[in-house]
């Protein structure tokens, strides 16, 4: 996410929304907030908001904004490749193995999940 796209986010606006998809009307999340009714209008016409609110409106509403609006989501999705190391005593390799087999592979998926 770059800073413009930030520049462009009005907090109040999607509060408001998430407000209205939980169907809760602006006494019940006043009440859930622990603020007044004019507080949650003026929530609602907010550019910005202070992060101790955004986290109690996050609860309250079941929506992580941070996450959702302020994180940048990486664009790749691919599946990310995870490298495991063992430490083998070297004298139990044989002298011609080069690469692991794919029933010694099995083998070794097989002990780390008894581990």
């Amino acid at each position: 996410m770059n800073k413009n796209h930030r520049s462009e986010i009005f907090i109040g606006k999607i509060i408001e929304q998430k407000v209205k998809e939980c169907k809760l009307s602006i006494s019940e999340f006043a009440i859930l907030i622990n603020r007044s009714r004019t507080t949650i209008y003026d929530i609602f016409h907010r550019k910005s908001i202070d992060i101790d609110l955004l986290l109690t409106i996050s609860e309250v509403l079941d929506y992580d904004f941070l996450t959702e609006i302020y994180i940048p989501k990486s664009k790749d999705l691919s599946p990310k490749k995870c490298y495991l190391a063992i430490e083998v005593d070297p004298s139990a390799i044989p002298t011609d193995v080069r690469e692991v087999s794919s029933d010694q592979k099995s083998r070794v998926k097989v002990l780390l999940n008894t581990r």
